[in-house]
């Protein structure tokens, strides 16, 4: 599949851990019409996990979705969520890469794991956003982003129902853009659309 603009490639990618999925929900809402983009998700889940993102969210919105599998190529216009006990890797050679190293501040997937590697893949990141957390994944990730001159994004951590990891990626790199909840809407079509 060609991406929407054309044969160009760019990446908006999404973290959170509990107090997330609400919001990983209503932004798969706001997706009305093609995105020129590819769309990552990587939410803490058990090893255990059985549900399967796509599913669940299958009547959020018309847009292609999928759990990758090792060595899936990377399309813009679709939607993708990491799956659960395996870091996702982005590859500079537009691939998604899974990976059992040891677990991020006690989570696989790892937040910080895709967002480095989407940092270092030479793939444009049109924004990274890190949502409610309790721990500090992402934060790395996210101001290795900022440093590369990505835009990135943190929910305003005293709306967030586990404030750490925005609070960590604040206390890392302060100039992140707060998405605050009485504007979140308009902020994430901005940054979709």
């Amino acid at each position: 599949m060609k991406a929407v603009n054309g044969d160009a490639l760019s990446l908006v990618l999404i973290g959170g851990s509990s107090g997330s999925f609400a919001i990983f929900e209503e932004i798969l809402t706001l997706l009305v019409r093609p995105i020129s983009f590819a769309l990552v998700f990587v939410l803490h889940r058990g090893k255990s996990s059985v549900s399967v993102l796509p599913e669940l969210f299958r009547n959020k919105t018309d847009i292609s979705m999928s759990e990758p599998h090792h060595l899936d190529r990377i399309d813009s216009n679709r939607i993708y969520f990491a799956y659960p006990d395996y870091h996702l890797l982005i590859g500079p050679d537009r691939r998604f890469y899974y990976d059992l190293s040891e677990k991020d501040f006690f989570s696989r997937p790892s937040i910080d794991a895709t967002f480095i590697s989407a940092a270092m893949s030479g793939i444009p990141v049109k924004a990274a956003c890190l949502f409610s957390g309790s721990s500090a994944d992402g934060a790395f990730g996210m101001k290795l982003l900022a440093d590369r001159g990505f835009a990135t994004y943190v929910q305003n951590p005293a709306e967030a129902e586990s404030a750490r990891m925005p609070s960590e990626a604040l206390k890392l790199w302060g100039k992140h853009s707060i998405l605050n909840r009485n504007t979140f809407s308009t902020a994430m079509q901005n940054i979709i659309y």
